[in-house]
């Protein structure tokens, strides 16, 4: 929770102060009433006043719009409201929204769910899981990220595909995130969906224009800073095919026009690694690449805002190959090599490359094979990783003194991203 805020601090006008009578606090219950008194002096006063003389949780609405009593209940300046919302769980606010006009004009403003996020400490764990393997039929379970430590069996949300389409079954797993929107991708029938499962809502993308042979395709996602739009990129060549031109090909979907466009091809000859998802950092998408004609790695850096590619040389002294990964840790590009995990500190500095930690020799040995992905990073330096083999399994590893620890299985890759009120549809 934030610190302290105090009344006197913000300029505000009496027209802006808002009194307890007009939030109907009635219509919330107690043990969410209870949570607002961490958030700063004034407001655990307020809620005291407001236990001893309404006793909130009995009182009739005519009780509650009694002139006399309403006459002595302090106001809240509009700005501490909003400050105070903006720091509360997603699913606090969307029952908010029942509490007055304000209140829900206010929760559903794109600008304010911008700050939410910005302030918001809830990051999740996704997972596209099968529900009925004889129909094809998947769900996503989403789990508090210290229920990993936990209890999986019982701390979980699932949620069914809401969308219709005769292409669901495809989407086995999550490309990409951002600011808390999956993006769901099929490249086979160019079916792809951006969902927010916090609020419930979902965009399905107009399909696009697939290359007439058969090829291998990289998806990326994220958020354009320029233009204030969040994009899909698709990339796909044929290399595969044996064709020898260089076809490599990019669509890319703009949420602001809600449509596809091609993009030149890439200015230099490239085959891709073998991950499908791009990796978000800095406004750009970044994929592992090599020459058709030698194996050096590089990184293809595409600008959402500028339209633009540049190379980015991985770091000289690290085994880079066709097997590593590109990742994001705590908004750092890095780079997953055998057992060992490299970040860039400043993003398209190649002399910035740190290696972050090399897996200790007892968890690589209790591993089947090399680690390939890493999740999230906690604060006290537990890093979320991901060996894959037939399954996936998460391993929770402390690269200060070489401790880890095997959490859970699952059948699809695990996707992190901290809730938010995002709409995917605006």
């Amino acid at each position: 929770m934030a610190s302290r805020i105090e009344r006197k601090n913000l300029n505000i006008t009496d027209s802006e102060e808002v009194s307890l009578s007009t939030l109907h606090c009635d219509l919330i219950p107690m043990k969410h009433l209870l949570q607002f008194q961490c958030v700063s002096y004034f407001w655990n006063s307020l809620i005291s006043f407001a236990r001893k003389h309404f006793k909130l949780s009995t009182t009739k609405q005519s009780d509650i719009t009694n002139p006399n009593i309403m006459d002595s209940l302090p106001t809240l300046p509009f700005d501490l409201i909003t400050e105070i919302l903006s720091r509360l769980p997603v699913k606090l606010l969307l029952q908010f929204r029942c509490v007055c006009k304000s209140w829900n004009s206010l929760i559903t403003d794109h600008k304010f769910a911008r700050k939410h996020f910005n302030l918001s400490t809830t990051p999740n764990l996704h997972v596209i899981t099968p529900y009925d393997p004889s129909q094809r039929r998947y769900v996503l379970r989403s789990y508090p990220l210290q229920s990993l430590f936990t209890d999986l069996t019982t701390n979980f949300t699932q949620l069914g595909f809401p969308f219709n389409s005769p292409y669901e079954h495809y989407l086995h797993y999550i490309v990409a995130s951002c600011d808390g929107i999956l993006c769901l991708a099929d490249f086979h029938n160019t079916f792809v969906v951006l969902w927010n499962p916090s609020i419930r809502k979902f965009k399905e993308l107009p399909p696009f224009e697939k290359p007439q042979v058969a090829g291998s395709a990289k998806f990326g996602f994220g958020y354009d800073h320029v233009s204030g739009n969040y994009k899909v990129v698709v990339l796909y060549d044929s290399y595969r095919c044996n064709i020898i031109e260089d076809t490599t090909k990019m669509k890319i979907y703009n949420m602001g026009t809600n449509s596809w466009r091609s993009f030149q091809k890439l200015p230099f000859s490239t085959k891709f690694g073998p991950h499908e998802s791009g990796a978000y950092v800095s406004g750009t998408i970044n994929w592992l690449a090599y020459n058709k004609s030698s194996l050096p790695i590089f990184i293809v850096s595409f600008d959402l805002g500028k339209d633009s590619y540049q190379k980015i040389f991985p770091p000289e002294h690290g085994e880079i190959d066709s097997r590593s990964n590109l990742v994001v840790l705590r908004d750092c590009l890095c780079i997953i090599s055998y057992y060992d995990v490299w970040v860039m500190k400043e993003y398209g500095i190649k002399e910035s490359w740190t290696k972050l930690f090399k897996l200790s020799n007892l968890a690589a040995q209790s591993m089947g094979s090399f680690l390939t992905n890493a999740l999230y990073i906690f604060e006290d330096d537990l890093v979320l990783l991901v060996e894959e083999t037939w399954k996936k399994e998460l391993i929770a590893y402390n690269f200060k003194n070489n401790t880890f620890k095997l959490t859970s299985f699952f059948s699809t890759l695990p996707e992190i991203c901290t809730e938010s009120l995002i709409s995917p549809c605006s």
